[in-house]
């Protein structure tokens, strides 16, 4: 969700003021064009979860870093340039796992390889599956927790992969409504 700010009304007069000088059209493109300029000003730099950019034409937030990914759903993603067919966060993580593996890992050297609960067990307990392709069992995890890994195994192991995805509409998500991407792996920007 946005925060909200509330301005004095000499504040907002002189907002305006100030956005005939810096050729700016709302308060918020105002407010980012004088926090961008004193950032500059004090050598600071922003953070790196921050927005990379933002596509005024598609509304798409494209990040460096994972946002929130609570309350999100996969839209498209895609592995080691092949489209995931009804993709999600636990299909977009098994295929990341398998691409790995084609790589010529064994099942005992993928499970010591990820940094999530896996065994070379079949299990089917305790948020465990067991994915035959893999000859290995995987516990699920929370989309935050499936990126990060996505991400960890991409960039080690120099797969490229791509996601795009929506926060629900949810008081909670981060961007209610909005879409994202996200890019790691070999090639990413």
């Amino acid at each position: 969700m946005m925060p909200v700010v509330r301005l004095n009304d000499a504040t907002f007069s002189d907002l305006k003021t100030l956005a005939t000088w810096l050729s700016t059209e709302t308060p918020s493109q105002t407010i980012d064009a004088i926090v961008a300029q004193t950032m500059r000003k004090l050598d600071l730099e922003r953070d790196v979860d921050e927005v990379a950019s933002e596509n005024n034409d598609s509304d798409l937030l494209e990040f460096k870093a994972a946002p929130g990914l609570a309350f999100t759903r996969v839209l498209s993603a895609t592995v080691d340039g092949q489209p995931l067919p009804k993709a999600n966060w636990a299909s977009l993580l098994l295929a990341v796992v398998a691409a790995i593996k084609n790589q010529g890992l064994s099942a005992d050297e993928l499970v010591k390889a990820l940094d999530i609960p896996a065994s070379r067990s079949r299990l089917n307990t305790q948020g465990y599956t067991y994915y035959q392709h893999l000859g290995i069992s995987v516990q699920g995890q929370s989309a935050q927790d499936a990126w990060k890994e996505c991400e960890r195994l991409a960039t080690k192991f120099q797969v490229p992969v791509e996601v795009h995805f929506q926060w629900r509409d949810n008081p909670k998500a981060q961007h209610p409504g909005r879409q994202g991407a996200l890019r790691t792996g070999l090639g990413a920007a």
